[in-house]
C-alpha cells in the first residue's frame, strides 16, 4: 500500500507527531499528558519510531496497543523502518514485522498530506515517487495545483522549534514536525529535542520536552 485517504470523524480531534526515535516515555507524554488521546481522535505519526532512543520495543508495542484498544492512530512508514525492512527483515519477530510490512507511505486527509520526509513535486506525479518520501532532505517549490489547498506535513528533517512554529503560524504549504526529539537525551531541550504534535484544526503547535533517560 502507497497511501490512503482518510476521513475525518465528526467529533473527534486530529493530531500529527513526528519522528519519536524510541523515546517512549517522551512520547507517552505527549499523546496523554499534553494531547490527552480519545479515542473520538485521529493521531497520525510521521514515521522514524526506531533507531536513536532508548525504548524502541515500548514505542512500537505502545502504537500496536492503542490501534488495539480502538484508538485512530495511523502510523506512516520512515526511512529507518524501511531500512530494517530492506536489510533485517528474516530477523524481525511478528507482530512487529507485520506492523513494519504494513505501514503506508503516506496519508491524504480533506486539507493535508502527511508523509516522512516530503513530497516531490518535481516528480510526474509525487505520489508515486516513494523514495523521496523517505529521503528527501529539501522540498522543491510546492505545486499548488498538485496540492489542491492541502498542505505537507512531514518529519525526517530536524527544524528548530522556532522555524517549525513559524511555518504553523504563517500557515505555509510546508509544515515540518521533526525538532530532533532523541538529541533531548543529551542536552537540555530548546530549541531542539523536543517531541512535537500539529493539531490539525486549530494549528495548535504542542512541544514535549524529552522526559526520557
Amino acid at each position: 500500500m502507497t497511501g490512503t485517504y482518510v476521513k475525518k470523524t465528526k467529533a473527534g480531534r486530529r493530531f500529527a507527531i513526528g519522528d519519536i526515535h524510541g523515546c517512549f516515555d517522551t512520547f507517552r507524554a505527549l499523546v496523554e499528558d499534553q494531547i490527552g488521546l480519545t479515542q473520538s481522535d485521529q493521531l497520525f505519526l510521521l514515521g522514524d519510531y526506531i533507531n536513536r532512543g532508548p525504548k524502541q520495543t515500548k514505542v512500537l508495542d505502545y502504537i500496536i496497543q492503542l490501534r488495539a484498544s480502538q484508538y485512530e492512530v495511523y502510523p506512516l512508514r520512515g526511512n529507518h523502518e524501511q531500512m530494517l525492512l530492506a536489510d533485517r527483515l528474516d530477523e524481525i519477530i511478528p507482530p512487529y514485522r507485520d506492523f513494519f510490512i504494513e505501514l503506508p507511505y503516506y496519508y491524504e486527509t480533506d486539507h493535508f498530506y502527511l508523509v516522512h520526509a516530503g513530497l516531490n513535486f518535481l516528480a510526474q506525479d509525487p505520489l508515486e515517487d516513494t523514495y523521496s518520501m523517505l529521503w528527501m532532505r529539501q522540498s522543491p517549490l510546492p505545486d499548488e495545483e498538485f496540492l489542491n489547498q492541502r498542505k505537507v506535513v512531514h518529519g525526517h528533517t530536524i527544524h528548530s522549534l522556532s522555524e517549525i512554529s513559524l511555518a504553523i503560524q504563517n500557515r505555509e504549504p510546508i509544515l515540518p514536525l521533526d525538532n530532533g526529539c532523541y538529541r533531548g537525551l543529551r542536552e537540555t531541550a530548546g530549541e531542539y529535542g523536543n517531541l512535537c504534535a500539529l493539531n490539525l484544526d486549530s494549528f495548535e503547535l504542542i512541544a514535549q520536552k524529552n522526559v526520557d533517560r
